[in-house]
């Protein structure tokens, strides 16, 4: 069972992770200006963040939400 659980956790952290990427891109902003809107989140973090690597916490994902103007359900309504 912890292997299902570890497989949906990395399914989820990769299909959010791509979430974010796609919202940022898509607004032309970089990794590196988005880190001089929102210095709480090094472009290191977030590019570990957009690769499913590390799962953001709720401010972050807040944070991440502000800087791209978009509201917080965007990140989850697309995820399946």
């Amino acid at each position: 069972m912890a292997g299902k659980t570890l497989k949906s956790r990395t399914k989820l952290a990769k299909a959010l992770g791509q979430r974010i990427r796609f919202l940022r891109t898509d607004q032309g902003i970089s990794l590196k200006h988005f880190e001089s809107k929102e210095f709480s989140i090094d472009r290191h973090a977030l590019s570990d963040i957009e690769k499913g690597k590390k799962i953001p916490n709720l401010y972050t994902l807040y944070r991440i939400s502000v800087v791209l103007d978009v509201p917080l359900e965007e990140f989850v309504s697309k995820l399946k």
